[in-house]
Order: structure tokens, then C-alpha cells, then sequence
């Protein structure tokens, strides 16, 4: 716990400032104070009777060595969602036909566009369809156009009610579900999460995180 706080020599249990720097540490607060305190109870016992001051139950320790567990081996963006080999992503000469019927049949709702190097350059989505529809008076999206044809309304940066974010596979799932859950602005929240290699937007695809899978039926 003090090595998440960045107070690795401290002899003090440092929940709070550990809390502030991570995420998991944060959503177990409460019961991560009331360990401390049981523990300060066995170790500065102050009564003067025989026996014990407090009995530790058995679910107790099953809860604590699960705790344990999950801070010791936690959950990583680089084992959720859709790995790379699964995922469907488009190339500029795609037909937006094609990517329709693919995104209907499979039930998925966004479809990173990549480049030569599966550097993702961009989302397929229905936001980048109704940007490009309203962008100028009667446009008309026909199955037969390429990708290239709608990609200035697919960028990432494009100002939409999505945005996206690039994440190492290290970050725990904690975090992903804050990004997921907190609003970018008032209008605006994270749709997708794509995993390259350090957290960096010009590396190539490893995985793709969405809501539904770190928030299921919540999201």
C-alpha cells in the first residue's frame, strides 16, 4: 500500500495518499481503514484482561487475502476487451456499405480506421455518419463511398459526443472505468478505449476496451 502511495519507507499505513495516486486502492478505502484499524486493535492492545480483545473470523481473512489478491494481481487493460486478431477495423478504401452490414451482423458499434502501419487514424461510428450529414446541406451517405470520403468527420479529434483514449496494457481496471463513467465535458464522454504498447496514439492496435466490457449493464 505504501509503494502505491510513493511512500515505500513509511511506517505509517498510508491509505490516504495511496487512495489519491490509485484507483483500486481508492474504491477499498473504507475497508482497507477498518483492516488498518483492526490491525493497529491486535498489534497496541491496550485492555489488561486475559484472553483476546478481538476474534478474527474466518470470512474476515478470506475477505482480507482476496483484497490481497486483487491488489497483488489486478485486473489490466491488457486483458479486456477485444484483442487485435478480433477486432474489425477499416482501411481508407472500405466501402461504408460493407462496414454497415458487418457492424449490424457482429452487434458492435465502432470500427477503428487504421492506416499502412494499424496506426488507428479514426472511428467509424454513427456519430462520424450524422457529423457528415449535417456538415452541409442535402448530403447523401451512399453504400457505395470509401472510408476516405467521410475520414475528415471519423478523426479522433473530430467534436463529437465521444471521445478516445490510448492506454498501456498496464492500467488497471479502475481507471478504465473512471474514464468511462466521468464526463469530458458536459457533453461529451469517453466511447472507446484503444491499448497500444506505452499509451501512445501514434503505436499500432493491441486491444479495444468499450464501455460494456468494465461496465456491463451499467454503462
Amino acid at each position: 500500500m505504501n509503494r502505491r502511495a510513493g511512500a515505500g519507507t513509511s511506517h505509517s499505513f498510508e491509505i490516504e495518499r495511496a487512495a489519491g495516486r490509485d484507483g483500486a486502492v481508492r474504491k477499498q478505502q473504507n475497508l482497507l481503514k477498518y483492516i488498518r484499524d483492526v490491525r493497529h486493535a491486535l498489534q497496541h492492545p491496550k485492555h489488561r484482561s486475559e484472553g483476546h480483545a478481538v476474534l478474527i473470523s474466518e470470512s474476515f481473512l478470506e475477505e482480507v487475502a482476496s483484497l490481497l489478491n486483487h491488489f497483488q494481481n489486478p485486473v489490466r487493460a491488457g486483458s479486456l476487451g477485444v484483442p487485435r486478431k478480433q477486432i474489425r477495423t477499416a482501411q481508407l478504401s472500405d466501402r461504408l456499405g460493407d462496414l454497415a452490414d458487418d457492424m449490424k451482423t457482429g452487434g458492435f458499434s465502432h470500427v477503428p480506421i487504421v492506416d499502412e502501419g494499424d496506426v488507428v487514424v479514426g472511428v467509424f461510428n454513427e456519430a462520424a455518419v450524422f457529423d457528415y450529414l449535417w456538415s452541409e446541406s442535402e448530403k447523401i451517405v451512399g453504400r457505395s463511398m470509401s472510408v476516405q470520403e467521410v475520414l475528415s468527420h471519423c478523426r479522433l479529434d473530430a467534436n463529437h459526443t465521444e471521445t478516445f483514449r490510448f492506454v498501456g496494457p498496464r492500467i488497471p481496471l479502475e481507471d478504465l472505468v473512471d474514464m468511462f463513467l466521468a464526463l469530458e465535458s458536459p457533453t461529451t464522454r469517453v466511447g472507446a478505449v484503444f491499448v497500444t504498447a506505452s499509451g501512445k496514439s501514434t503505436e499500432q492496435l493491441q486491444r479495444l476496451i468499450t464501455p460494456w466490457d468494465v461496465l456491463g449493464g451499467a454503462a
